[in-house]
């Protein structure tokens, strides 16, 4: 059976830690917002399969490193309650908990968080799984516009040559 002592104080650090979870996600996803929303007009009327490219890759790369920066909150706190070698081997237990693969070894007063972050993890993916059905919508309405304005039998500009 699993040992788990002080609940209270675990639910109280780990609802914390969500928060500062919560507050790291929504200010990277405002700032995500109003960088696409600056570029999505111009980028928006050259829809080219590379454009159409870039943007993706740069909005998964970018919730990428949100979530990383996420991680490396909680195990900065493992690193304080743990008897972890670095905080690498830190990173790695708390991303095996945010992405819920497995559960941080944790000492019992705290084998509560692994849990919290698994379900905070869980919460920020699916959030994230909406911001990137958002740029998506409309980096490939932007694409739909593109082929059809160029539909005149020219091939798309920047096109490798076809065999």
């Amino acid at each position: 059976m699993i040992e788990v002592d002080h609940e209270p104080r675990q639910l109280l650090v780990g609802a914390a830690l969500m928060l500062v979870t919560v507050v790291i996600q929504t200010f990277g996803v405002i700032l995500l917002q109003e960088t696409i929303e600056r570029l999505r007009d111009p980028a928006a009327r050259d829809m080219t399969r590379r454009r159409m490219l870039a943007v993706l890759s740069g909005v998964m790369i970018y919730l990428f490193a949100l979530h990383l920066v996420e991680m490396a909150v909680w195990a900065v706190f493992y690193v304080a309650v743990a008897d972890y070698r670095s905080f690498s081997v830190s990173l790695y237990e708390s991303a095996l908990a945010f992405t819920t693969m497995d559960v941080a070894q944790l000492p019992a007063s705290w084998k509560f968080l692994s849990a919290a972050e698994g379900v905070t993890g869980l919460l920020m993916f699916a959030w994230s799984t909406g911001v990137m059905f958002n740029q998506t919508s409309w980096v490939t309405e932007a694409r739909r516009k593109y082929l059809r304005e160029h539909r005149n039998g020219t091939k798309e500009p920047n096109a490798p040559p076809s065999s």
